[in-house]
Protein backbone atom coordinates (compact mmCIF):
# COMPACT_ATOMS: atom_id res chain seq x y z
CA UNK A 1 0.00 0.00 0.00
CA UNK A 2 1.46 3.33 -1.08
CA UNK A 3 0.58 6.34 1.07
CA UNK A 4 0.47 9.72 -0.58
CA UNK A 5 2.43 12.12 1.70
CA UNK A 6 0.39 15.02 0.37
CA UNK A 7 -2.74 13.53 1.95
CA UNK A 8 -1.17 13.24 5.41
CA UNK A 9 -2.11 15.83 8.00
CA UNK A 10 -0.77 16.66 11.42
CA UNK A 11 -3.86 15.18 13.05
CA UNK A 12 -3.54 11.90 11.12
CA UNK A 13 0.01 11.44 12.41
CA UNK A 14 -1.05 11.62 16.08
CA UNK A 15 -1.88 8.52 18.14
CA UNK A 16 -5.53 7.62 18.41
CA UNK A 17 -5.85 8.87 21.99
CA UNK A 18 -4.46 12.29 21.12
CA UNK A 19 -6.62 12.48 18.00
CA UNK A 20 -9.72 11.86 20.11
CA UNK A 21 -8.57 14.42 22.67
CA UNK A 22 -7.90 16.97 19.93
CA UNK A 23 -11.32 16.41 18.36
CA UNK A 24 -12.88 16.76 21.80
CA UNK A 25 -11.39 20.23 22.18
CA UNK A 26 -12.70 21.23 18.77
CA UNK A 27 -16.15 21.60 20.32
CA UNK A 28 -17.07 25.20 21.04
CA UNK A 29 -17.87 24.55 24.70
CA UNK A 30 -14.42 23.13 25.42
CA UNK A 31 -12.68 25.73 23.28
CA UNK A 32 -14.23 28.44 25.44
CA UNK A 33 -13.40 26.50 28.62
CA UNK A 34 -9.76 26.21 27.57
CA UNK A 35 -9.70 29.90 26.65
CA UNK A 36 -11.04 30.93 30.07
CA UNK A 37 -8.50 28.69 31.82
CA UNK A 38 -5.55 30.01 29.83
CA UNK A 39 -6.71 33.56 30.40
CA UNK A 40 -6.83 32.93 34.15
CA UNK A 41 -3.32 31.42 34.16
CA UNK A 42 -1.86 34.24 32.11
CA UNK A 43 -3.53 36.82 34.35
CA UNK A 44 -2.04 35.21 37.47
CA UNK A 45 1.42 35.11 35.88
CA UNK A 46 1.18 38.75 34.84
CA UNK A 47 0.07 39.74 38.34
CA UNK A 48 3.02 37.81 39.79
CA UNK A 49 5.47 39.59 37.50
CA UNK A 50 3.93 42.94 38.36
CA UNK A 51 4.20 42.09 42.07
CA UNK A 52 7.90 41.20 41.78
CA UNK A 53 8.59 44.36 39.77
CA UNK A 54 6.75 46.49 42.33
CA UNK A 55 8.69 44.97 45.26
CA UNK A 56 11.93 45.41 43.33
CA UNK A 57 11.15 49.07 42.73
CA UNK A 58 10.11 49.73 46.34
CA UNK A 59 13.17 48.00 47.77
CA UNK A 60 15.94 49.16 45.46
CA UNK A 61 14.80 52.39 43.81
CA UNK A 62 12.10 54.24 45.72
CA UNK A 63 12.35 56.16 49.00
CA UNK A 64 9.77 53.92 50.61
CA UNK A 65 12.35 52.02 52.72
CA UNK A 66 14.24 55.19 53.88
CA UNK A 67 10.97 56.76 54.96
CA UNK A 68 10.05 53.60 56.89
CA UNK A 69 13.42 53.73 58.69
CA UNK A 70 12.92 57.39 59.58
CA UNK A 71 9.46 56.59 60.92
CA UNK A 72 10.87 53.76 63.04
CA UNK A 73 13.56 56.08 64.46
CA UNK A 74 10.87 58.61 65.40
CA UNK A 75 8.97 55.92 67.29
CA UNK A 76 12.06 54.71 69.16
CA UNK A 77 13.13 58.26 70.15
CA UNK A 78 11.36 58.17 73.53
CA UNK A 79 13.62 55.30 74.63
CA UNK A 80 16.64 57.57 74.14
CA UNK A 81 15.19 60.62 75.84
CA UNK A 82 16.06 59.54 79.45
CA UNK A 83 19.76 59.22 78.55
CA UNK A 84 19.86 62.63 76.86
CA UNK A 85 17.97 64.42 79.67
CA UNK A 86 20.74 63.76 82.18
CA UNK A 87 23.49 66.31 82.67
CA UNK A 88 25.89 65.38 81.33
CA UNK A 89 24.29 62.88 78.94
CA UNK A 90 24.53 59.25 79.97
CA UNK A 91 26.99 58.05 77.34
CA UNK A 92 27.23 54.59 78.88
CA UNK A 93 23.46 54.20 78.61
CA UNK A 94 23.54 55.43 75.02
CA UNK A 95 26.28 52.94 74.08
CA UNK A 96 24.34 50.18 75.79
CA UNK A 97 21.25 51.17 73.74
CA UNK A 98 23.29 51.06 70.54
CA UNK A 99 24.46 47.56 71.33
CA UNK A 100 20.85 46.45 71.72
CA UNK A 101 19.67 47.80 68.33
CA UNK A 102 22.63 46.37 66.38
CA UNK A 103 22.38 42.58 66.08
CA UNK A 104 24.84 40.74 63.89
CA UNK A 105 25.65 43.99 62.12
CA UNK A 106 21.96 44.72 61.30
CA UNK A 107 19.75 47.51 62.60
CA UNK A 108 16.87 45.95 64.54
CA UNK A 109 14.36 48.28 66.21
CA UNK A 110 11.51 47.16 68.44
CA UNK A 111 8.53 49.19 67.22
CA UNK A 112 5.47 49.51 69.49
CA UNK A 113 2.24 48.14 68.05
CA UNK A 114 -0.45 50.58 67.04
CA UNK A 115 -2.91 51.52 69.86
CA UNK A 116 -0.83 49.59 72.41
CA UNK A 117 0.41 51.09 75.73
CA UNK A 118 2.27 47.97 76.89
CA UNK A 119 6.03 48.60 76.75
CA UNK A 120 6.61 44.90 76.20
CA UNK A 121 4.17 44.74 73.25
CA UNK A 122 6.61 45.58 70.45
CA UNK A 123 7.51 44.19 67.03
CA UNK A 124 11.19 43.79 66.06
CA UNK A 125 11.92 45.15 62.57
CA UNK A 126 15.17 44.64 60.67
CA UNK A 127 16.10 47.49 58.30
CA UNK A 128 19.57 46.74 56.92
CA UNK A 129 23.24 46.36 57.61
CA UNK A 130 24.71 49.17 59.70
CA UNK A 131 27.36 51.47 58.22
CA UNK A 132 27.13 53.81 61.18
CA UNK A 133 24.73 54.93 63.90
CA UNK A 134 25.43 58.25 65.58
CA UNK A 135 23.67 59.92 68.50
CA UNK A 136 24.30 63.66 68.93
CA UNK A 137 23.01 66.29 71.34
CA UNK A 138 21.08 69.41 70.41
CA UNK A 139 24.35 71.22 69.56
CA UNK A 140 25.41 68.55 67.04
CA UNK A 141 28.13 67.07 69.25
CA UNK A 142 28.62 63.32 68.99
CA UNK A 143 27.62 61.49 72.17
CA UNK A 144 27.77 57.89 71.02
CA UNK A 145 28.64 56.11 67.79
CA UNK A 146 28.81 52.57 66.46
CA UNK A 147 30.92 51.11 65.07
CA UNK A 148 33.75 53.25 66.41
CA UNK A 149 35.93 54.40 63.52
CA UNK A 150 37.52 57.79 63.01
CA UNK A 151 34.46 59.47 64.47
CA UNK A 152 34.51 59.65 68.25
CA UNK A 153 32.39 61.23 70.98
CA UNK A 154 32.94 64.96 71.42
CA UNK A 155 33.49 65.66 67.70
CA UNK A 156 31.17 67.85 65.67
CA UNK A 157 29.03 65.68 63.42
CA UNK A 158 27.84 68.33 60.94
CA UNK A 159 31.26 68.74 59.32
CA UNK A 160 31.53 65.03 58.56
CA UNK A 161 28.33 64.78 56.47
CA UNK A 162 27.82 65.04 52.74
CA UNK A 163 25.46 67.87 51.64
CA UNK A 164 22.50 65.54 50.99
CA UNK A 165 22.86 63.84 54.37
CA UNK A 166 23.47 67.18 56.09
CA UNK A 167 20.04 68.40 54.94
CA UNK A 168 18.28 65.51 56.67
CA UNK A 169 20.43 65.98 59.78
CA UNK A 170 19.64 69.70 59.99
CA UNK A 171 15.91 68.96 59.56
CA UNK A 172 16.09 66.56 62.52
CA UNK A 173 17.93 69.15 64.67
CA UNK A 174 15.09 71.61 63.95
CA UNK A 175 12.52 69.08 65.23
CA UNK A 176 11.14 67.98 61.83
CA UNK A 177 8.87 64.90 62.12
CA UNK A 178 8.01 64.45 58.44
CA UNK A 179 9.72 61.21 57.40
CA UNK A 180 10.04 62.41 53.79
CA UNK A 181 12.31 65.24 55.02
CA UNK A 182 14.40 63.01 57.28
CA UNK A 183 15.49 60.19 54.96
CA UNK A 184 16.87 59.62 51.49
CA UNK A 185 18.59 57.06 49.29
CA UNK A 186 22.18 58.07 48.61
CA UNK A 187 23.73 57.82 45.15
CA UNK A 188 26.07 55.07 46.42
CA UNK A 189 23.03 52.93 47.32
CA UNK A 190 23.21 53.60 51.08
CA UNK A 191 20.09 54.58 53.02
CA UNK A 192 20.43 57.65 55.25
CA UNK A 193 17.88 58.58 57.92
CA UNK A 194 17.74 60.89 60.92
CA UNK A 195 15.19 61.52 63.65
CA UNK A 196 14.93 64.04 66.50
CA UNK A 197 14.65 62.95 70.14
CA UNK A 198 12.23 65.06 72.21
CA UNK A 199 11.82 65.69 75.93
CA UNK A 200 8.34 65.64 77.51
CA UNK A 201 7.85 69.31 76.51
CA UNK A 202 8.64 68.48 72.87
CA UNK A 203 11.98 70.24 72.96
CA UNK A 204 14.74 68.64 70.88
CA UNK A 205 17.27 66.83 73.08
CA UNK A 206 19.33 65.39 70.25
CA UNK A 207 19.31 63.44 67.00
CA UNK A 208 19.85 59.82 66.06
CA UNK A 209 21.43 59.38 62.63
CA UNK A 210 21.85 56.10 60.76
CA UNK A 211 23.52 55.05 57.51
CA UNK A 212 22.66 51.56 56.25
CA UNK A 213 23.11 49.26 53.33
CA UNK A 214 20.32 46.99 52.14
CA UNK A 215 20.39 43.57 53.80
CA UNK A 216 20.22 41.74 50.45
CA UNK A 217 21.85 42.09 47.07
CA UNK A 218 19.53 42.23 44.04
CA UNK A 219 20.09 38.59 43.09
CA UNK A 220 19.62 37.40 46.69
CA UNK A 221 16.51 39.55 47.06
CA UNK A 222 15.00 38.09 43.88
CA UNK A 223 15.72 34.55 45.06
CA UNK A 224 14.14 35.18 48.47
CA UNK A 225 11.06 36.80 46.95
CA UNK A 226 10.55 33.94 44.51
CA UNK A 227 11.14 31.15 47.03
CA UNK A 228 9.34 32.57 50.06
CA UNK A 229 6.60 34.71 48.56
CA UNK A 230 5.88 34.57 44.84
CA UNK A 231 6.20 30.85 44.21
CA UNK A 232 4.08 29.67 47.20
CA UNK A 233 1.39 32.28 46.60
CA UNK A 234 1.47 32.01 42.82
CA UNK A 235 1.45 28.22 42.99
CA UNK A 236 -1.66 28.22 45.15
CA UNK A 237 -3.26 30.86 42.96
CA UNK A 238 -2.46 28.82 39.85
CA UNK A 239 -4.14 25.74 41.27
CA UNK A 240 -7.17 27.72 42.37
CA UNK A 241 -7.14 29.67 39.11
CA UNK A 242 -7.10 26.53 36.99
CA UNK A 243 -10.01 25.02 38.90
CA UNK A 244 -11.96 28.29 38.85
CA UNK A 245 -11.17 28.86 35.17
CA UNK A 246 -12.29 25.38 34.18
CA UNK A 247 -15.53 25.57 36.18
CA UNK A 248 -16.33 29.13 35.14
CA UNK A 249 -15.49 28.46 31.49
CA UNK A 250 -17.43 25.20 31.44
CA UNK A 251 -20.66 26.62 32.81
CA UNK A 252 -20.48 29.86 30.83
CA UNK A 253 -19.71 27.98 27.62
CA UNK A 254 -22.39 25.42 28.41
CA UNK A 255 -25.06 28.09 28.54
CA UNK A 256 -23.78 29.66 25.33
CA UNK A 257 -23.67 26.38 23.42
CA UNK A 258 -27.15 25.48 24.70
CA UNK A 259 -28.50 28.69 23.20
CA UNK A 260 -26.68 28.01 19.92
CA UNK A 261 -28.12 24.49 19.91
CA UNK A 262 -31.63 25.94 20.13
CA UNK A 263 -30.93 28.06 17.06
CA UNK A 264 -29.55 25.01 15.26
CA UNK A 265 -32.66 22.95 16.03
CA UNK A 266 -34.96 25.74 14.88
CA UNK A 267 -32.95 26.21 11.68
CA UNK A 268 -33.28 22.47 11.05
CA UNK A 269 -37.07 22.77 11.37
CA UNK A 270 -37.04 25.67 8.91
CA UNK A 271 -35.04 23.56 6.45
CA UNK A 272 -37.91 21.06 6.56
CA UNK A 273 -40.41 23.82 5.73
CA UNK A 274 -41.79 24.23 9.26
CA UNK A 275 -41.63 28.00 9.71
CA UNK A 276 -43.91 27.91 12.73
CA UNK A 277 -40.95 26.82 14.90
CA UNK A 278 -39.44 29.85 16.69
CA UNK A 279 -36.25 30.34 18.70
CA UNK A 280 -37.16 31.40 22.24
CA UNK A 281 -34.34 33.52 23.68
CA UNK A 282 -35.38 36.33 26.01
CA UNK A 283 -31.88 37.71 26.59
CA UNK A 284 -30.96 41.11 25.23
CA UNK A 285 -27.45 40.26 24.02
CA UNK A 286 -26.30 39.62 20.45
CA UNK A 287 -27.57 36.02 20.44
CA UNK A 288 -30.97 37.15 21.68
CA UNK A 289 -31.13 39.81 18.96
CA UNK A 290 -30.08 37.24 16.36
CA UNK A 291 -32.84 34.91 17.53
CA UNK A 292 -35.40 37.71 17.21
CA UNK A 293 -34.19 38.56 13.71
CA UNK A 294 -34.33 34.91 12.66
CA UNK A 295 -37.85 34.61 14.09
CA UNK A 296 -38.86 37.68 12.11
CA UNK A 297 -37.35 36.15 8.97
CA UNK A 298 -39.22 32.89 9.60
CA UNK A 299 -42.51 34.76 9.95
CA UNK A 300 -41.81 36.62 6.72
CA UNK A 301 -41.05 33.34 4.95
CA UNK A 302 -44.23 31.85 6.36
CA UNK A 303 -46.19 34.85 5.09
CA UNK A 304 -44.47 34.51 1.73
CA UNK A 305 -45.40 30.83 1.50
CA UNK A 306 -48.96 31.68 2.41
CA UNK A 307 -49.02 34.45 -0.19
CA UNK A 308 -47.75 32.07 -2.85
CA UNK A 309 -50.44 29.58 -1.91
CA UNK A 310 -53.06 32.30 -2.08
CA UNK A 311 -51.75 33.39 -5.48
CA UNK A 312 -51.89 29.80 -6.70
CA UNK A 313 -55.46 29.52 -5.42
CA UNK A 314 -56.37 32.80 -7.08
CA UNK A 315 -54.83 31.63 -10.33
CA UNK A 316 -56.90 28.46 -10.20
CA UNK A 317 -60.02 30.52 -9.54
CA UNK A 318 -59.23 32.61 -12.62
CA UNK A 319 -58.86 29.47 -14.72
CA UNK A 320 -62.17 28.14 -13.46
CA UNK A 321 -63.81 31.48 -14.17
CA UNK A 322 -62.54 31.43 -17.75
CA UNK A 323 -63.65 27.85 -18.23
CA UNK A 324 -67.11 28.47 -16.81
CA UNK A 325 -67.50 31.62 -18.85
CA UNK A 326 -66.36 30.04 -22.09
CA UNK A 327 -68.21 26.73 -21.81
CA UNK A 328 -70.98 26.20 -19.28
CA UNK A 329 -72.38 29.73 -19.28
CA UNK A 330 -72.51 29.93 -23.04
CA UNK A 331 -74.13 26.52 -23.28
CA UNK A 332 -76.80 27.45 -20.76
CA UNK A 333 -77.42 30.67 -22.65
CA UNK A 334 -77.90 28.72 -25.87
CA UNK A 335 -80.23 26.31 -24.13
CA UNK A 336 -82.27 29.21 -22.83
CA UNK A 337 -82.55 30.58 -26.36
CA UNK A 338 -83.72 27.24 -27.70
CA UNK A 339 -86.31 26.79 -25.01
CA UNK A 340 -87.59 30.33 -25.58
CA UNK A 341 -87.90 29.74 -29.30
CA UNK A 342 -89.72 26.47 -28.73
CA UNK A 343 -92.20 28.16 -26.41
CA UNK A 344 -92.77 30.89 -29.00
CA UNK A 345 -93.45 28.32 -31.78
CA UNK A 346 -96.01 26.41 -29.73
CA UNK A 347 -98.67 29.01 -28.86
CA UNK A 348 -101.46 26.65 -29.72
CA UNK A 349 -100.14 23.62 -27.90
CA UNK A 350 -101.27 22.09 -24.74
CA UNK A 351 -101.06 24.42 -21.79
CA UNK A 352 -99.08 21.83 -19.82
CA UNK A 353 -96.25 21.97 -22.38
CA UNK A 354 -96.20 25.71 -22.08
CA UNK A 355 -95.97 25.39 -18.36
CA UNK A 356 -93.04 22.96 -18.52
CA UNK A 357 -91.17 25.06 -21.07
CA UNK A 358 -91.74 28.14 -18.97
CA UNK A 359 -90.39 26.34 -15.91
CA UNK A 360 -87.35 25.09 -17.91
CA UNK A 361 -86.65 28.61 -19.13
CA UNK A 362 -86.91 29.91 -15.57
CA UNK A 363 -84.52 27.26 -14.27
CA UNK A 364 -82.02 27.94 -17.05
CA UNK A 365 -82.09 31.67 -16.33
CA UNK A 366 -81.63 30.96 -12.63
CA UNK A 367 -78.61 28.73 -13.38
CA UNK A 368 -77.19 31.42 -15.64
CA UNK A 369 -77.53 33.98 -12.84
CA UNK A 370 -75.86 31.65 -10.34
CA UNK A 371 -72.99 31.01 -12.75
CA UNK A 372 -72.61 34.72 -13.30
CA UNK A 373 -72.43 35.23 -9.55
CA UNK A 374 -69.89 32.40 -9.22
CA UNK A 375 -67.71 33.82 -11.98
CA UNK A 376 -67.82 37.23 -10.33
CA UNK A 377 -66.73 35.71 -7.04
CA UNK A 378 -63.86 33.89 -8.76
CA UNK A 379 -62.45 37.11 -10.25
CA UNK A 380 -59.36 38.55 -8.47
CA UNK A 381 -60.54 40.10 -5.22
CA UNK A 382 -58.09 42.98 -5.59
CA UNK A 383 -59.78 44.07 -8.86
CA UNK A 384 -63.38 43.65 -7.71
CA UNK A 385 -65.09 47.02 -7.66
CA UNK A 386 -61.80 48.95 -7.91
CA UNK A 387 -60.22 48.75 -11.28
CA UNK A 388 -56.55 48.20 -12.09
CA UNK A 389 -55.19 51.56 -10.87
CA UNK A 390 -56.78 51.42 -7.41
CA UNK A 391 -55.86 47.75 -7.03
CA UNK A 392 -52.23 48.50 -7.93
CA UNK A 393 -52.01 51.40 -5.46
CA UNK A 394 -53.40 49.27 -2.61
CA UNK A 395 -51.23 46.27 -3.44
CA UNK A 396 -48.03 48.30 -3.84
CA UNK A 397 -48.66 50.10 -0.54
CA UNK A 398 -49.10 46.77 1.27
CA UNK A 399 -46.04 45.29 -0.49
CA UNK A 400 -43.87 48.28 0.42
CA UNK A 401 -44.92 48.06 4.06
CA UNK A 402 -44.16 44.33 4.24
CA UNK A 403 -40.88 44.37 2.29
CA UNK A 404 -39.56 47.66 3.76
CA UNK A 405 -38.79 48.84 0.20
CA UNK A 406 -39.90 52.31 -0.81
CA UNK A 407 -42.34 52.08 -3.74
CA UNK A 408 -44.24 54.56 -5.90
CA UNK A 409 -47.13 54.15 -8.35
CA UNK A 410 -47.34 56.57 -11.27
CA UNK A 411 -50.28 56.54 -13.70
CA UNK A 412 -50.43 58.28 -17.05
CA UNK A 413 -53.67 58.45 -19.01
CA UNK A 414 -55.93 56.42 -16.72
CA UNK A 415 -58.96 54.85 -18.43
CA UNK A 416 -61.08 51.70 -18.16
CA UNK A 417 -59.45 48.55 -19.51
CA UNK A 418 -60.80 45.13 -20.45
CA UNK A 419 -60.96 42.79 -17.48
CA UNK A 420 -58.56 40.27 -19.01
CA UNK A 421 -56.01 43.04 -19.56
CA UNK A 422 -56.42 44.25 -15.98
CA UNK A 423 -56.00 40.73 -14.65
CA UNK A 424 -52.89 40.07 -16.72
CA UNK A 425 -51.21 43.35 -15.81
CA UNK A 426 -52.09 42.90 -12.14
CA UNK A 427 -50.50 39.40 -12.15
CA UNK A 428 -47.39 40.75 -13.88
CA UNK A 429 -47.06 43.48 -11.24
CA UNK A 430 -47.49 40.94 -8.45
CA UNK A 431 -44.80 38.61 -9.82
CA UNK A 432 -42.34 41.42 -10.57
CA UNK A 433 -42.69 42.95 -7.11
CA UNK A 434 -42.31 39.50 -5.52
CA UNK A 435 -39.06 39.03 -7.44
CA UNK A 436 -37.81 42.44 -6.27
CA UNK A 437 -38.43 41.62 -2.62
CA UNK A 438 -36.87 38.15 -2.94
CA UNK A 439 -33.83 38.70 -5.11
CA UNK A 440 -32.96 42.32 -5.89
CA UNK A 441 -31.75 43.74 -2.52
CA UNK A 442 -33.31 46.98 -3.74
CA UNK A 443 -34.17 50.00 -1.61
CA UNK A 444 -36.69 51.60 -4.00
CA UNK A 445 -39.11 50.46 -6.69
CA UNK A 446 -41.51 52.14 -9.09
CA UNK A 447 -44.69 50.96 -10.86
CA UNK A 448 -45.60 53.04 -13.93
CA UNK A 449 -48.86 52.49 -15.83
CA UNK A 450 -49.21 54.38 -19.12
CA UNK A 451 -52.45 54.15 -21.15
CA UNK A 452 -53.51 55.64 -24.46
CA UNK A 453 -56.34 54.95 -26.89
CA UNK A 454 -55.01 51.67 -28.25
CA UNK A 455 -52.33 50.30 -25.93
CA UNK A 456 -51.21 50.10 -22.33
CA UNK A 457 -47.71 49.73 -20.92
CA UNK A 458 -46.88 48.58 -17.38
CA UNK A 459 -43.28 49.17 -16.19
CA UNK A 460 -41.88 47.89 -12.89
CA UNK A 461 -38.32 49.05 -12.09
CA UNK A 462 -35.98 48.89 -9.09
CA UNK A 463 -32.51 50.05 -8.03
CA UNK A 464 -31.37 46.59 -6.95
CA UNK A 465 -28.38 44.43 -7.76
CA UNK A 466 -29.77 43.20 -11.07
CA UNK A 467 -29.11 39.84 -12.69
CA UNK A 468 -28.01 38.24 -15.92
CA UNK A 469 -31.24 37.92 -17.93
CA UNK A 470 -29.69 35.28 -20.19
CA UNK A 471 -28.43 33.24 -17.20
CA UNK A 472 -30.28 30.62 -15.15
CA UNK A 473 -31.89 33.26 -12.92
CA UNK A 474 -33.35 34.94 -15.99
CA UNK A 475 -35.37 31.89 -16.99
CA UNK A 476 -37.30 31.10 -13.82
CA UNK A 477 -40.94 30.07 -13.62
CA UNK A 478 -42.00 33.55 -12.49
CA UNK A 479 -40.49 35.29 -15.52
CA UNK A 480 -41.79 32.58 -17.85
CA UNK A 481 -45.29 32.91 -16.35
CA UNK A 482 -45.29 36.68 -16.85
CA UNK A 483 -44.11 36.30 -20.44
CA UNK A 484 -46.74 33.66 -21.23
CA UNK A 485 -49.55 35.76 -19.74
CA UNK A 486 -48.65 38.81 -21.78
CA UNK A 487 -47.99 36.91 -25.01
CA UNK A 488 -51.30 35.05 -24.65
CA UNK A 489 -53.02 38.44 -25.19
CA UNK A 490 -50.83 39.35 -28.16
CA UNK A 491 -48.47 41.58 -26.22
CA UNK A 492 -44.81 41.26 -25.35
CA UNK A 493 -42.68 41.42 -22.20
CA UNK A 494 -39.27 43.10 -22.04
CA UNK A 495 -36.78 42.56 -19.19
CA UNK A 496 -33.70 44.77 -18.93
CA UNK A 497 -31.25 44.21 -16.07
CA UNK A 498 -27.65 45.14 -15.40
CA UNK A 499 -25.60 44.00 -12.39
CA UNK A 500 -25.66 46.64 -9.63
CA UNK A 501 -27.78 48.95 -11.84
CA UNK A 502 -31.27 47.62 -11.22
CA UNK A 503 -33.94 45.83 -13.27
CA UNK A 504 -36.82 47.03 -15.45
CA UNK A 505 -39.77 44.80 -16.45
CA UNK A 506 -42.04 46.24 -19.17
CA UNK A 507 -45.31 44.64 -20.30
CA UNK A 508 -46.97 45.99 -23.49
CA UNK A 509 -50.55 45.10 -24.52
CA UNK A 510 -52.92 46.24 -27.23
CA UNK A 511 -56.38 47.28 -25.96
CA UNK A 512 -58.12 47.94 -29.28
Amino acid sequence: MVINPAKLSFKSLLPRFWRRLLSFFQRLQWKLTLAYTLFTLITILILGIIGVALLWYLYFWSNFLPHQIAGALLKTGPTLAPYLQETPADQAGLNNWLQKVVLDGNLVINIPKENSTDEQDKIPAQFGRVISIVIVDRDGTILAVTPARTTSPGDSFQSQLAPAAAASFQAALKGETDATQLALRHSNGHVIAAAPVFDPTQQVLGVIFVELTLPFEEGEFLQIILQQTILPIAGGMLVVGVIAGVLFGFFIARGLTRRLRVLDEVADEWSRGNFEALAHDASGDELGQLAQQLNHMAMQLQNLMQTRQELATLEERNRLARDLHDSVKQQIFATAMQVGAARALLPQQDSSAQTHLLEAERLVHQAQQELTTLIRELRPAALEGKGLVAALRDYVADWSRQSQIAAEVRVQGERPLPLVVEQTLFRVAQEALANISRHSAATAAEVHLACDAEEVTLTISDNGQGFAVAGPNGKGMGLRSMRERVESLGGHLTIVSEPRQGTRVEAYLKTA
